[in-house]
């Protein structure tokens, strides 16, 4: 009954606070969608294939980091507010984007891909209507883990005065107050199954019938 009783009086609080966690979400998460997509599509154009099973390898190493590892380092170099929890949560997010951007483009059938040369197809061509169309489902689960973490880690990140829900766990872990820890925990909750369902609603929209099919 505490958490009932703390929830309805302190309900414009943890508006604020879930505000907060939203816009620290949205802001790095969009951002890591950008710039990993925009690398993992650069490191598997023809002639990099090298490079790019490197950067898989390096970028699949590095989702077994820590996250506090990530924004106890941007808090040395950064200091602490927003700006910082942004940049630790971007980096941190920006990895399995990028990582899934690749493996999906790397996964492609090489015979799809040169039978769309032998009909004209340029190289923009073939990555715009054939690999990304067909790498659609990779690409978001990758989206999709990003924002779970994210969403995640945005409670860890108010250990650095970026605000958010997490600043009401914390309270509650210092002061034993369970219901603090719960009204934190349980909205965070609740967002990210809300954000996993609506991603799935549009990853959906996006896939071909055709793939659909295939993975019927």
């Amino acid at each position: 009954m505490a958490f009932f009783s703390y929830v309805s009086q302190n309900l414009g609080y943890m508006g604020i606070k879930a505000l907060e966690h939203l816009y620290l979400f949205a802001i790095s998460w969009a951002l890591a969608i950008v710039v990993g997509m925009l690398i993992g599509i650069y490191v598997t154009r023809p002639g990099r294939e090298r490079g790019g099973r490197v950067a898989l390898i390096i970028t699949g190493m590095a989702q077994a980091v820590p996250s506090i590892a990530v924004i106890a380092l941007v808090f040395i170099f950064m200091g602490i507010g927003a700006a910082p929890a942004i940049f630790a949560l971007f980096l941190y997010s920006i990895v399995p984007i990028t990582f899934n951007t690749a493996s999906g483009l790397f996964g492609i059938d090489k015979d799809m891909i040169e039978a769309a040369k032998g009909m004209g197809m340029t190289n923009r061509m073939i990555l715009w209507r054939v690999e990304i169309p067909n790498a659609i489902p990779t690409i978001f689960s990758g989206i999709r883990n990003a924002a779970i973490i994210n969403l995640g880690t945005a409670t860890i990140a108010s250990a650095i005065g970026a605000g958010g829900l997490g600043e009401l766990i914390f309270i509650g872990l210092g002061t034993f107050k369970y219901e603090m820890i719960l009204a934190g925990a349980i909205p965070v909750s609740i967002m990210a199954v809300l954000i996993d369902l609506i991603l799935g609603v549009v990853q959906n929209k996006m896939t071909s019938e055709g793939l659909k099919l295939q993975s019927e």
